[in-house]
């Protein structure tokens, strides 16, 4: 019986180990997927633009001082880094992390940064010195409004909302000062507010929030994401949104209420601008 239960005993070690590290792997192979946005709108120095999307980081840590991250970002020779919220983790708010990050990321390339549900739910006065700080250390910090990237022909406009304002008339007041045959590419953290994007005219939408919702399987994808609940529509990749609208939904890198996520490794979003219809 003692070598039985020995044995046993070292079988189940042996398996928390091994679900331990297939767990941690889960968690912290971080991959960067290339995606393609065609629009008739790129042209010129627009062809072959790279959009680097970070999202919900929440605090994550790949390597020492991200060192890992920050080294996969740079290998995606990005033109401007697109940062769609959730930088801090409001349950462990830590920003010296986003800090240290958001400065690093900034010598890459041009970093812009919107707001996700982890950074409304700091304090008024919180929040106002948490972006604050990031403006010093670099980063552009787009709430409700836009900036013209590129210059003539060879330009688009970067529209970024504060997370609550995907839900309302916002995008649609930002998207009246579109000049006729520009890109219109928006940042706005949560991609259930999918309709409003579309009925606002928008082009390219990028958000996170899904978290790729959360347990992804085969064929089902996502099991559940805040906001979309049990089974979600939008968790990963592109969506076409009628006629005009494509949204990218990051599937993010970081943990927040749910620790763990399986089947669903944390991901930089690459886009490339090409020509097309």
């Amino acid at each position: 019986m003692k070598k039985s239960t020995a044995a046993l005993f070292t079988a189940g070690a042996a398996g928390a180990a091994a679900a331990a590290l297939w767990l941690h792997r889960e968690n912290k192979n971080l991959q960067a997927e290339q995606f393609v946005y065609r629009s008739p709108k790129v042209t010129g120095e627009l062809e072959g633009y790279r959009l680097l999307q970070v999202s919900d980081l929440h605090n994550a840590r790949f390597g020492k001082d991200n060192c890992l991250l920050l080294a996969l970002m740079e290998a995606q020779m990005p033109d401007c880094i697109a940062i769609t919220g959730d930088l801090i983790d409001s349950y462990r708010v830590r920003p010296a992390l986003a800090y240290d990050f958001a400065q690093k990321a900034a010598r890459l390339a041009p970093c812009y940064f919107v707001t996700g549900n982890h950074e409304h739910r700091l304090e008024q006065e919180e929040l106002k010195d948490f972006l604050s700080r990031l403006e010093q250390l670099g980063v552009t910090v787009l709430r409700n409004e836009a900036v013209t990237m590129g210059m003539g022909a060879s330009s688009f406009r970067l529209l970024g909302v504060d997370c609550q304002q995907g839900r309302t008339d916002t995008v649609e007041k930002l998207m009246a000062g579109a000049r006729s045959g520009q890109l219109q590419i928006l940042l706005s953290h949560k991609p259930h507010y999918a309709e409003n994007y579309a009925r606002a005219g928008v082009d390219l939408v990028l958000c996170g929030h899904a978290h790729g919702g959360q347990f992804r399987l085969p064929v089902v994808g996502g099991l559940f994401a805040p906001g979309q609940g049990i089974v979600p529509k939008y968790t990963a990749g592109m969506y076409r949104l009628g006629e005009q609208t494509t949204m990218l939904v990051s599937r993010g890198l970081g943990n927040s209420s749910f620790p763990v996520r399986v089947g669903n490794p944390p991901q930089l979003c690459v886009v490339t601008l090409r020509h097309g219809e």
